[in-house]
Order: structure tokens, then sequence, then C-alpha cells
């Protein structure tokens, strides 16, 4: 327990110093090689029927393919982790959720996402003073957790969501400037469509006739003017500026 504690305390340092999501990314991901995930999410459980996953959206590191299928589907709405967390304060592995037989919709969730690297996880339910409740997950192929190291990571799971919110949304919420929507030119709209769409870089390149190289190129440009970090965070701010639909 003394190694995973001091390991932990640590991280939670490194965490409540980041001055960005993506310092936040990078501190997540370095403890993936402690405590045995691959990949990680925090977002907030949807409040309405029509919000989609990008409108709670702290900080995320999933695999884009599947980031774009969970948007493109509104598979929030149905997640039965996103539900879970609404009945309980206790961390839980994934696979511990129970699916009713009938919800079509929360088996094929869960029956899609190992195909992606999310064979399991483990969530930390976070309840707010203020009523809103969030999930942080954290996912790979198989998660093996000793009873210290779920300790460890629920401990880091508050402190990640506690600085991500100090620090604002992974794509932060603000309306559209006059010009701001036309900072990405048409060629870059059609990548992003396309990868909110789940198809890759070739697959764009072969759509659009272009090399894949000028595919990434686009997508690269366009990320940087809207401040995006990653291709789930482009597509999400895209949504947000009225870019695509």
């Amino acid at each position: 327990m003394a190694l995973i504690g001091q390991v932990t305390l640590d991280l939670v340092q490194a965490v409540k110093a980041a001055q960005n999501t993506a310092e936040i990314v990078a501190v997540l991901s370095r403890a993936g090689t402690v405590f045995g995930y691959e990949r990680f999410a925090i977002a907030g459980v949807p409040q309405s029927a029509g919000e989609n996953l990008p409108d709670r959206l702290l900080l995320m590191h999933w695999p884009e393919a599947w980031a774009a299928r969970y948007v493109e589907r509104g598979y929030v709405q149905h997640d039965p982790v996103m539900a879970h967390v609404r009945r309980t304060t206790t961390p839980f592995l994934w696979s511990e959720v129970p699916v009713e037989r009938d919800a079509a919709v929360a088996r094929q969730i869960m029956g899609e996402a190992p195909a992606f690297g999310l064979g399991d996880g483990l969530c930390v339910p976070i309840h707010d003073v203020d009523g809103t409740e969030t999930a942080a997950s954290f996912g790979a192929p198989r998660m093996d957790l000793s009873d210290e190291a779920r300790a460890g990571l629920h401990l880091l799971a508050i402190y990640a969501h506690l600085t991500a919110r100090r620090l604002g949304p992974a794509v932060p919420a603000r309306p559209p400037r006059a010009g701001r929507a036309q900072s990405c030119t048409r060629r870059e709209i059609e990548c992003i469509k396309w990868a909110a769409a789940g198809k890759t870089g070739w697959e764009t390149s072969e759509i659009l006739s272009l090399s894949q190289r000028t595919v990434e190129d686009y997508l690269r440009n366009a990320a940087r003017k809207l401040g995006a970090v990653n291709r789930v965070q482009l597509v999400a701010q895209a949504m947000r500026e009225g870019l695509i639909d």
C-alpha cells in the first residue's frame, strides 16, 4: 500500500499543478502504467434527453473511432455505466453493471466496446453539491485492480475532476464569434464531418479523393484553429461552432 499510496499522492500533486486539460491528460496517461488502464474520460451524466457527450465532456482519451461512434449514435443516453453512476457513490467495474435483457442499445454498447480496446474498466461516480453527476472512467482490454489500486485511482479521479472543472471543459462552451466559423476552410470542414462519422484518415482520403497525408494536414490545421488537442475535441468544438451538425 505504501508504494501505491506514494505514487498516487505524487500523481495527485501533478494533476493539481496542471495548467490546462492537456496536462491533466498527460498525467492520467502516465498513471495508466501504474493502475493498468489505457484509456479514460471524465464527463457529466446527461441532464436532459437532448444532450450528447460533447455537452458534458471535461476531458477524454478514448480511441478516436469509438469516441466518434459513441457521439454519432448518442450512446451517452443509453450507456449503462452512465446510468449506474446515478445509483451509487462507490467506484465500480463496468463488468459489474447490471444490464436489463430488454435494454438493446445498452447491451449493444457493452458488446461493441471491447472491439475498441475497452473490454472492462473502473468508473468513479462523482456527485457534486450542486446536484450534477459525473463519471470518471478508466478502461482497458481487461482490468485487474487490487483494493489498494482501486482506492488510489478513486482519489486520483476525484482530483482530476476537480482540476478539470476549475480549468473549464475540454471544449469550452462559448457563442460563435463573427468570422470564427470562416476560419476553417471548406475542405477542413469536410474532413471534420467525415471524422465525426467515424471515418479514419485513410477512409476520408478515399472518399474525398485526397491523399491521407493531406486529410491529416486538414484535420491538424482545423484542430489548431479551433483550439482542440485531439480529434474527439475537434469534432465536439466544430459542433459547438455550428461548423457541422
